[in-house]
């Protein structure tokens, strides 16, 4: 069925903090980026340059044409960005949804995202930390703390960054170790006992070998109350058979946090020509979850929400997660005249238990979750650096994840049983890549990047109706859920070949305008969720995105202001939806499928002023349109809302 569906244009304001701070004195921090050997002189200048890294190598962000959102080591602890929504603040076009308790969020970027929420679900916007690659969101309830930068790129990431990444990519840049002895302790402490504690300790161990240490504790901040089970304590459909509901004591200011998070790293130079990169982190979350406050009762009809209460959570169960991850990136540069040859290996594992209640103190949908994830993944690059003419990289990347779920959810007082859901699955990705740039002239370069990818992934699992009681009716709603249950082993194996093509034009040493079109492309699966019919079991296919993109970047009234702005215009196709597929007989099954096809245009600005020295202020703003061009499903379109305008205010001193 093919429909067109316009979305209606909204505007959504947001307005952070707006501040105006004199000099106390002199400081040597910089405004805005980090610090770092061979940055860039711009002492002459108000706005300092920024320097980044999101075409492997150094550059100045008004010189590179791609559009990014830089973030450094000052803003990071002045705007207090220790999670993913912080950085989405100040962000624009960048949204960070909550699904599963807060447990796998999802990033959507200009428009384009996901609203798959389980733990094998790669993200349309890709994830690195110090290069390696983070494949699923459940990797990304990590805390952020002693970070040198954030890097936001927009628009497909091709052959760089280009794994799953048809809206964008997002680096995480951790600070390195100093050649000098430094440290720092901020501590902070607030309402509902909330305590935020991060440290860092860096320096010398010889002349080749530095280390740095760098924690974080958060606790406390709990602000939900709890009323309790009251008179629904011992509840059951079949008394006798059935246990009735455990007694709930009423609780104030639940949703504690208890967060614990280390990293260690270190820089050794072997020889002249080679430097190696170690970093290990290790953390622990055992937090109390919140969700939503239920306002329209039970399905059962025994329960009703105090009225306008807000802030309160009726779950019967104290939903808490048990989380345990670590990982590491080893890098190891190697430089030979004009080539820099690169290795970065990367793991990452989580295990992790945690529960999600159904809003109510009624056992109707309470889910109970245990995930072991791990991803190990290996890249090989060759860099050449020609100077102002020519710059190309070309690399391979090799990466496996294996996932083991199970879901049990209980409904005791609905459905007087409950559905299992277990998975094995593995995900192999290999991928070669390259990107060149040449100097067709003084004013214009030329950019080409290729990349060849290769998914391999492969399930074993399904759902069984669990019936501990022998009363359970799940067997009448989901019947292939019965006895042995329904169970299968898809595999899914696809190819893509994408690319991009960019022209910048330099007309003067402060202006920089830039074009390219680029196709990204992100890889099908499976879905994650409860399986309760076969067709479950169809891997839905990779969906792609054609995107072109004008921006211009520009220094003005002699280094007071910044401006970058850009065009963009994306045409998705297959897109991965949760949506309704037909069955037969009148029954349809809600299952992840490739439904959908749109069109996402729009304009995003950031503009910085620095009027005198001390003093600085940015806007900036992401406007969105999107049209559904068509619908591959039997139900009926009910999107959300896309087109958002989103502008921030910061006035801030110019060397806090």
């Amino acid at each position: 069925m093919k429909n067109t569906n316009t979305m209606k244009r909204a505007i959504q304001g947001s307005t952070g903090l707006m501040t105006i701070l004199f000099a106390l004195g002199a400081s040597g921090m910089p405004v805005i980026a980090q610090e770092e050997e061979g940055r860039l002189d711009t002492s002459t200048l108000f706005i300092e340059e920024v320097v980044i890294t999101a075409q492997r190598r150094d550059q100045s962000l008004s010189k590179v044409g791609i559009s990014v959102t830089a973030l450094g080591t000052d803003s990071i602890r002045r705007q207090s960005i220790d999670d993913l929504g912080k950085v989405a603040a100040l962000v624009p076009g960048l949204d960070i949804f909550r699904g599963n308790g807060s447990n796998n969020p999802t990033i959507t970027l200009r428009g384009i995202g996901t609203t798959n929420p389980w733990a094998n679900n790669n993200q349309s916007v890709a994830s690195y930390v110090d290069g390696a690659y983070l494949p699923f969101s459940s990797y990304l309830t990590f805390p952020l703390f002693d970070l040198e930068r954030i890097e936001v790129l927009k628009g497909p990431q091709i052959a760089l960054y280009g794994r799953n990444a048809t809206a964008g990519a997002v680096n995480f840049i951790s600070a390195r170790p100093s050649d000098e002895m430094e440290g720092y302790a901020d501590v902070s402490y607030g309402e509902y006992n909330a305590l935020n504690v991060k440290a860092a300790v860096s320096g010398p161990v010889t002349d080749n070998l530095q280390l740095r240490v760098a924690a974080i504790i958060t606790q406390g901040g709990g602000y939900v109350d709890r009323p309790g089970t009251g008179v629904l304590t011992g509840f059951t459909r079949r008394p006798g058979v059935i246990p009735g509901i455990p007694a709930a004591d009423p609780e104030d200011n639940y949703g504690d946090k208890d967060v614990f998070a280390l990293r260690a790293s270190a820089t050794l130079q072997l020889t002249p020509e080679v430097e190696a990169f170690l970093t290990f982190h290790y953390g622990q979350d055992k937090s109390e979850l919140i969700g939503s406050t239920n306002i329209n009762g039970d399905r059962l009809g025994i329960f009703t929400p105090l009225n306008e209460a807000a802030f309160v959570d009726y779950d019967n169960i104290s939903p808490k997660t048990d989380t345990e991850q670590y990982g590491g990136v080893l890098r190891i540069d190697w430089s030979s005249g004009d080539y820099t040859f690169s290795s970065i290996t990367g793991f990452e594992n989580l295990d992790r238990k945690y529960a999600i209640g159904d809003f109510v103190p009624t056992r109707i949908a309470e889910a109970s979750f245990v995930e072991y994830i791990k991803s190990i993944s290996q890249e090989f690059t060759v860099a050449f650096d020609g100077g102002e003419q020519l710059q190309w990289l070309a690399g391979a990347s090799y990466t496996r994840d294996d996932i083991d779920y199970s879901r049990d959810l209980v409904s005791y007082d609905l459905l007087l049983g409950g559905l299992g859901t277990s998975f094995v699955e593995i995900d192999k990705s290999f991928a070669v890549f390259g990107q060149g740039e040449l100097a067709l002239s003084d004013q214009w370069l030329l950019t080409l990047g290729l990349r060849y990818t290769n998914e391999d992934k492969s399930y074993d699992g399904g759902s069984v109706e669990l019936d501990p009681f022998g009363t359970s009716v799940v067997r009448f709603v989901f019947p292939n859920t019965a006895g042995a249950g329904l169970l299968g082993t898809p595999t899914y194996d696809e190819t893509d070949l994408s690319g991009k093509a960019a022209l910048n034009w330099q007309p003067t040493d402060d202006v920089l305008v830039y074009a390219s079109l680029s196709k990204g492309f992100k890889s099908g699966g499976f879905d994650g969720s409860g399986v309760t019919e076969p067709a479950a079991f169809t891997p839905f296919q990779s969906e792609s995105v054609w995107t072109y993109e004008l921006g211009t970047k520009a220094t003005l009234f002699s280094g007071h202001v910044f401006v970058t702005a850009s065009a963009f215009y994306n045409d998705y196709t297959d897109k991965q939806v949760i949506a309704l597929v037909d069955l037969g007989g009148g029954l349809t099954e809600a299952i992840i499928q490739n439904a959908a096809s749109s069109k996402v245009y729009g304009l995003d600005f950031e503009a910085k002023w620095n009027p005198v020295q001390s003093l600085s202020f940015s806007l900036s703003g992401t406007l969105l349109e999107s049209e559904v061009t068509n619908w591959n499903s039997p139900d009926l379109i009910r999107l959300r809302l896309l087109s958002i305008l989103v502008m921030s205010f910061l006035a801030r001193r110019g060397f806090l």
